[in-house]
C-alpha cells in the first residue's frame, strides 16, 4: 500500500480519502484535498504512522472514471456528499470560449480592417499573400465583402456584417448658405463687372485707364496672367467693382470663374482684330451664368480699325446689338488713348440701374475666392469678393476644406480696412490652408465650429473617394473575370502544355508593362506657381497632352509658392524638371539644384513655358533615321550572269539624278513602292569596277541578295542621317 500511494497526482477537483481498518472495532480514517495538478507526497509515511494494519483500499472520491482501476473500494456516504459539494464550490467555471466578432462594412480599406480587428496592416497582408495582386496592396485599398470575410476567418475571428438600416445616419454638419433675404432688406451695392475678350485685346490697358494706375506694366508681357479684383470709383461718383481676367486658352476656368461671380460682364474687342477663339468663349461663360454683357470695341484710334466689320461678327455669333435692333449695348472705345471711357462707364451705370443691384450686409458673410496664393510675411492669401453680409477682423470663415480666423484685409492698393460689405473684393490674411479658387466662403460662429465644419467636409471627401475607388475596383474585377472566362473557353480544349503556354503569355510583360515602360521616353516634371488659379491652368493645359506613345508626361507635384528643397529632391529622384511660374527659386534650392543636377526653368509668360516643356518633351525623344537620298538610277535592262553556282540578276542602269556610289546602300523602288533594300554588291562602268558612277552614265548595279528587279524600277543611293524628333502636341497658343 504505502508503495501504491507514495506519490499521487490529482487529476480532478476531489478529495483522496485514504482508510484503514484496525484489527479491532477501531476505523481510522486520514483525508487529503485538493484540486487537478495538485501532488500528494509521502502518502505511504502518514500510514505507516497508524499502528493499525491496512487491509482497506484507495478510493478516488467522486472520480467514477477511476473505478475500472479500483474495483475494490468502499467509502461512506458522508465522505464522497462531502466531496461532490466541495468540488463543485472549487471548481473554476468550465465555459465554452468563443471566438471575438468584428463588425465589417461591405468595403472597407485594409486601414479600417485592421482597426476593426485590433491588428497590424501587416497581418492583413499575410492574410493575402496568396492573391495576385498582393504588391499593389496599400492601407488606403478597398477590400470587397468576400476579401473582408476571409481575413477575418484566417485570424480566427468571425465577422458580423453591419447592416445598412442599422447603421445610425450620420448628422449633417456642414454650413450652409441662408436663405434669400427679404428684398425689402436689401440696399444698393455696386455692380461686379468682369472685362473679358481675346488676349491682347486691351482689357488690362482699359481697367489702367479707369483707375489711373500701371498695372498693364507690371503684368508679365503685358499679358494678364491671373484675375485681378479692383475698386475702381468713377469721375460720376458711382463705385464698381472690376474684375480682370486671362485671355489665354490655358485660362478657361478663370473667366468661367469670373463670370459666376460677376453682374455685368464687358466684352473687349478689337477693333483691328475682330472676333477671336476666346471672345467666343467669353460669349459662352457670360450666356451659361445668364449674366448681361457690354461690347467694348476697342483700339478704334487705329487705321486699321473697322468696328463696323466686328459688330457684324458679333451679329453672326448671336450678339444682337442695339445698332441691330437688339438690346446689347456697345460702345467704341480707344483704352490706350482714354476715348469713349466716360460713355462706357454710362453704359455700366445704366445696365446696373436697370437690373436693380442690390444687396444684403447684415448677417453671417458670403463671398467666392477669386484667388489665392502664400505672400512671404503674410503666409496664407486670399483675393475674395464679399456677396452677403459685412466681413470685419476677427471672423471666422470656411471655404471648402479651409478655415480662417481674418487677421487683417487689404484694399486693392495695399491698405488695410476694417470692413468689406458686399461687392468689396479684398485679401483676407489667416488662412490656415490655402483655398481653392472658386470656393464658396461661408462665417461661422467659432473656432470649433469651423473645426466641424472641416472635419465633416474632409470625411465626406473621404468617402467619396472610397465610393469611386470602390466603382473602379469593381470595373476592373469585372473586365479579369470576363478575361478569365474568355481565357479559360479558349484554352478548355488544348493540351497541358498548350495551357501552360497560354498562362505564360497573359502574364508576360506587355508593351504597357513595367519593364517595357522602363525603355519608354518619359518626363517627370514637378510644378510651382504663384496662385492656384495658376497652377490650375497649366494643368488644365497638360490634360490636353496628346502624344503619350511618343513621350509619356507625368506630373508628379504641383504647388503654390517659392520652390523648395523637397521639390528639387523630388525631382531628382524621378530625373525630372522643375517648372516655376511667377514664383522664385530661393538661393539654397538653386544650390541644392546644382548638386542634384536638377533643371529649374522659370518663366513668367505661361505659352513661353509650355515652349519650353514640347523642347523638353522632344528632347526624350530617340533620334529619328532620315534618307538622304544621293544619287537615282533607272533600270533599262535586267540580265543574269553566273557567280559560281548561282545566277545573280544585274541591272542595267542610266544615273538620272547625283551619283550611284558601291560604299552607300540601296533602294529598289517599284511603282513608287520600296520593295527592297540593302548593299551594292557590284558596280561596273562598261567592263571595269568602280565607287562612283555620275549622272547621265550609264552602269551595271547588282544588289546583294535581291531576287527580283524589272525593267522600269529604280535603284536610290542613300546615306541614312539621325535628325531629332518633336512631339506633335499644339497646347493652344
Amino acid at each position: 500500500m504505502s508503495a501504491l500511494c507514495s506519490t499521487l497526482v490529482l487529476r480532478t477537483g476531489l478529495t483522496l480519502c485514504l482508510r484503514r481498518r484496525a484489527a479491532t472495532t477501531r476505523t481510522l480514517s486520514t483525508c487529503f484535498q485538493g484540486f487537478p495538478g495538485d501532488t500528494v507526497e509521502n502518502s505511504g509515511a502518514i500510514l505507516r504512522k497508524s499502528p493499525c494494519s491496512c487491509s482497506s483500499s484507495l478510493r478516488l472520491l467522486g472520480s467514477g472514471s477511476y473505478r475500472s482501476h479500483f474495483p475494490r473500494i468502499h467509502c461512506s456516504r458522508g465522505y464522497a456528499k462531502k466531496a461532490r459539494t466541495e468540488r463543485a464550490s472549487a471548481r473554476p467555471a468550465d465555459k465554452k470560449v468563443r471566438k471575438q466578432q468584428v463588425s465589417t462594412r461591405s468595403h472597407m480599406t485594409v486601414r479600417e480592417l485592421a482597426q476593426a480587428m485590433g491588428k497590424t496592416e501587416d497581418h492583413i497582408y499575410e492574410c493575402l499573400l496568396d492573391r495576385d495582386d498582393i504588391d499593389d496592396l496599400e492601407s488606403k485599398t478597398v477590400l470587397d465583402a468576400v476579401t473582408i470575410r476571409e481575413v477575418v476567418k484566417i485570424s480566427g475571428m468571425v465577422a458580423v456584417p453591419i447592416r445598412e438600416h442599422e447603421e445610425k445616419k450620420k448628422e449633417v454638419k456642414d454650413a450652409v448658405r441662408r436663405p434669400p433675404p427679404d428684398p425689402s432688406a436689401l440696399v444698393r451695392r455696386p455692380p461686379v463687372v468682369t472685362i473679358m475678350g481675346h488676349v491682347d485685346h486691351g482689357k488690362t490697358t482699359l481697367l489702367d485707364s479707369l483707375r489711373k494706375s500701371h498695372i498693364a506694366a507690371g503684368e508679365a508681357g503685358g499679358i494678364t496672367q491671373h484675375i485681378g479684383a479692383f475698386s475702381v470709383e468713377l469721375p460720376t461718383g458711382e463705385r464698381i467693382t472690376f474684375l480682370d481676367t486671362p485671355g489665354h486658352a490655358a485660362f478657361s476656368a478663370l473667366r468661367a470663374r469670373g463670370a459666376l461671380v460677376t453682374d455685368i460682364v464687358v466684352l473687349v474687342v478689337a477693333a483691328d482684330d475682330g472676333v477671336m477663339e476666346q471672345t467666343l468663349e467669353s460669349i459662352k461663360h457670360a450666356k451659361a451664368a445668364n449674366v448681361p454683357i457690354i461690347v467694348a470695341i476697342n483700339k478704334c484710334d487705329k487705321k486699321n480699325a473697322d468696328p463696323e466689320v466686328v459688330m457684324r461678327e458679333l451679329l453672326s455669333h448671336g450678339m444682337e446689338l442695339e445698332e441691330f435692333g437688339g438690346d446689347i449695348q456697345s460702345v467704341k472705345i480707344s483704352a490706350l488713348k482714354g476715348q469713349g471711357l466716360t460713355e462706357l462707364a454710362e453704359a455700366i451705370v445704366t445696365q446696373a440701374e436697370v437690373m436693380e443691384v442690390k444687396g444684403d450686409n447684415k448677417g453671417p458673410v458670403e463671398a467666392t475666392v477669386i484667388e489665392s496664393r502664400t505672400d512671404k510675411g503674410r503666409g496664407s492669401v486670399a483675393t475674395v469678393v464679399i456677396q452677403r453680409g459685412t466681413l470685419r477682423r476677427g471672423c471666422y470663415l470656411v471655404a471648402g476644406t479651409a478655415w480662417a480666423k481674418v487677421r487683417a484685409m487689404f484694399g486693392e492698393t495695399g491698405q488695410q480696412v476694417r470692413e468689406a460689405p458686399p461687392s468689396t473684393p479684398v485679401e483676407v490674411m489667416g488662412w490656415k490652408d490655402l483655398p481653392s479658387a472658386g470656393d464658396l466662403i461661408l462665417e461661422v460662429e467659432t473656432e470649433s465650429r469651423a473645426h466641424e465644419v472641416v472635419g465633416w467636409r474632409l470625411e465626406q471627401k473621404k468617402e467619396q473617394k472610397l465610393a469611386e475607388d470602390q466603382v473602379e475596383i469593381d470595373r476592373k474585377a469585372k473586365e479579369h473575370l470576363e478575361h478569365y472566362q474568355a481565357v479559360r473557353e479558349a484554352t478548355k480544349d488544348l493540351r497541358r502544355w498548350q495551357q501552360k503556354k497560354a498562362k505564360y503569355e497573359e502574364f508576360k510583360p506587355t508593351p504597357g508593362s513595367e519593364k517595357a515602360k522602363s525603355t519608354e521616353p518619359e518626363l517627370n516634371i514637378v510644378i510651382r506657381g504663384d496662385v492656384f488659379g495658376s497652377i490650375e491652368a497649366i494643368m488644365d493645359t497638360l490634360a490636353s497632352y496628346d502624344c503619350e506613345e511618343d513621350c509619356k508626361l507625368k506630373v508628379i507635384h504641383s504647388d503654390v509658392g517659392a520652390i523648395t528643397e523637397s521639390d528639387v529632391e523630388m525631382a531628382a529622384a524621378f530625373d525630372g524638371v522643375v517648372y516655376g511660374f511667377n514664383t522664385k527659386v530661393p538661393k539654397d534650392v538653386a544650390k541644392l539644384a546644382e548638386q542634384k543636377n536638377v533643371p529649374i526653368k522659370m518663366h513668367k509668360i505661361i505659352y513661353r513655358l509650355f515652349e519650353d516643356l514640347k523642347d523638353e518633351l522632344s528632347a526624350k525623344l530617340p533620334m529619328k533615321e532620315e534618307l538622304d537620298i544621293k544619287g537615282s538610277a533607272n533600270v533599262l535592262q535586267v540580265f543574269e550572269v553566273t557567280v559560281g553556282k548561282k545566277k545573280v540578276p544585274v541591272a542595267g542602269c542610266r544615273v538620272t539624278q547625283g551619283e550611284m556610289d558601291k560604299r552607300r546602300d540601296a533602294l529598289l523602288v517599284r511603282n513608287g513602292e520600296v520593295i527592297f533594300r540593302g548593299s551594292v554588291s557590284s558596280l561596273k562602268h562598261l567592263k571595269d569596277d568602280v565607287w562612283t558612277v555620275r549622272q547621265e552614265m550609264e552602269c551595271g548595279i547588282a544588289l546583294h541578295k535581291c531576287p527580283d528587279i524589272r525593267h522600269g524600277d529604280v535603284i536610290q543611293s542613300f546615306e541614312v542621317n539621325e535628325v531629332p524628333q518633336t512631339v506633335d502636341w499644339n497646347p493652344g497658343f
